[in-house]
């Protein structure tokens, strides 16, 4: 087999595990979009036209390449973990290790490709407009750019900017401007170089001794800039509930149920991705277990690093209604409690913590609507959670290795650690 195919295949498995935790949030997304506009009908004819029809403004395709962008710079992190070890003993370049990636970002993307065929068939079958061929073929270019244009690369500084254009103008649905954009995007390729590995970690201070600092900063450290990049679904998901109140005439008791069901989901949205974030940036490991420490105090001290931050969503819902907001504090415990239970073994599902999490917080939010009460036994049910966490987290083996632990400096064929 060829040096590329097989690089191309190992990361494709990558991005596939990646694409199937992301599928969920952006099929919500899209559904949000819709159920927030006044008339969804009216919306998804727009959607698809733009898309794929001949002689209609290309805004809907700008905005998907948007979005591939964004899943592109989400996607990017976890292929390329690990990246400046082992495999740099591989007799395979750089340039070859970042096409490899570049070409296996579009399996993350495949909902907005599948997007794009239906957008076509409605335009096809159901609204009887011509399709455009620079649309469609521009789809495709505009995509893989927009994920190139996210990978790491030795002379980034010249190459992104090309792959953003060539996006932007693969996007536009004009002959002309997708030629443009093939031209840059073989300009940015050849200019870009070998894929830029991350530079070695320098040691940091332990924090202070347990019970003299919350050992929850410890985690938020770890995690960095990280406790904000899962904010934009979850106001995606509370601008939705404030459209779908204010574009329809609806009274007080309707604007609760609307705000109470999504401020939950919100919330389930973040808290799933915060803790999706903690399991691989700061997995259970065996110096942890050496502190004095008890599971449930470890499993507590998760929920609050989880849970804190998802607050800012919780009083964000009172814009919907400012009475949503009591309901939405008393439902971020037990959901904070709910996440570290699930993330005992979420490494080796491929769906992680958030995946689960948000089956369970949309099972919860439509009670929340209909009862506003069930948020005072959800509650009290959260020390019984954290409990059960605990429990899990005592049966968890934790000094056995697994993939993502291995670091560079642990291995003496690694270029980065002599």
């Amino acid at each position: 087999m060829d040096r590329s195919t097989a690089l191309l295949r190992f990361h494709l498995s990558g991005g596939a595990r990646v694409a199937a935790r992301n599928a969920i949030a952006t099929i919500g997304l899209i559904i949000i979009v819709l159920g927030s506009a006044p008339d969804p009908w009216a919306w998804l004819r727009f959607l698809a036209v733009g898309v794929a029809a001949r002689g209609v403004g290309s805004g809907p395709l700008i905005g998907l390449t948007l979005i591939a962008f964004a899943l592109a710079r989400d996607a990017v992190p976890r292929l390329t973990l690990g990246l400046g070890g082992w495999t740099r003993s591989l007799p395979v370049t750089g340039v070859q290790h970042r096409r490899a990636v570049t070409y296996a970002l579009p399996i993350v993307q495949l909902p907005l490709a599948a997007a794009v065929v239906v957008g076509a068939m409605l335009t096809a079958a159901a609204y009887h407009v011509p399709l455009s061929g620079p649309k469609l073929i521009g789809a495709p270019v505009a995509l893989v750019a927009a994920g190139a244009a996210a990978v790491p690369a030795r002379r980034a500084f010249l190459s992104t900017p090309e792959f953003l254009a060539s996006a932007l103008a693969a996007s536009l649905g004009h002959w002309t401007t997708l030629g443009i954009a093939i031209v840059l995007f073989v300009a940015a390729d050849l200019t870009a170089g070998p894929l830029r590995f991350a530079a070695p970690r320098s040691a940091v201070a332990s924090p202070a001794s347990p019970k003299t600092l919350p050992m929850f900063r410890f985690t938020w450290r770890a995690i960095g800039w990280r406790l904000v990049a899962p904010l934009p679904v979850p106001v995606l998901a509370l601008a939705a509930a404030w459209f779908y109140t204010r574009n329809n005439e609806l009274v007080g008791p309707d604007v609760g149920f609307v705000a109470r069901l999504w401020s939950v989901i919100a919330i389930a949205l973040y808290v799933g991705a915060m803790a999706d974030i903690v399991v691989t940036r700061r997995p259970a490991w065996p110096w942890m277990r050496s502190l004095p420490w008890s599971s449930t105090t470890r499993a507590a001290d998760d929920a609050m690093a989880i849970g804190m931050p998802a607050a800012v969503v919780a009083l964000a819902s009172g814009i919907v209604d400012a009475r949503t907001v009591v309901v939405s504090l008393a439902m971020l415990p037990p959901i904070a409690a709910l996440a570290v239970l699930l993330s005992q073994g979420a490494r080796r599902r491929l769906t992680r913590v958030s995946g689960a999490l948000i089956v369970i917080g949309i099972g919860l939010a439509i009670g929340v609507a209909f009862y506003p009460l069930l948020a005072v036994p959800a509650l009290a049910m959260t020390p019984i959670v954290v409990r059960a966490a605990a429990r899990r987290d005592r049966r968890q083996v934790v000094t056995g290795w697994h993939e993502l632990h291995h670091d560079a400096s642990g291995d003496s064929l690694a270029w980065s650690a002599r």
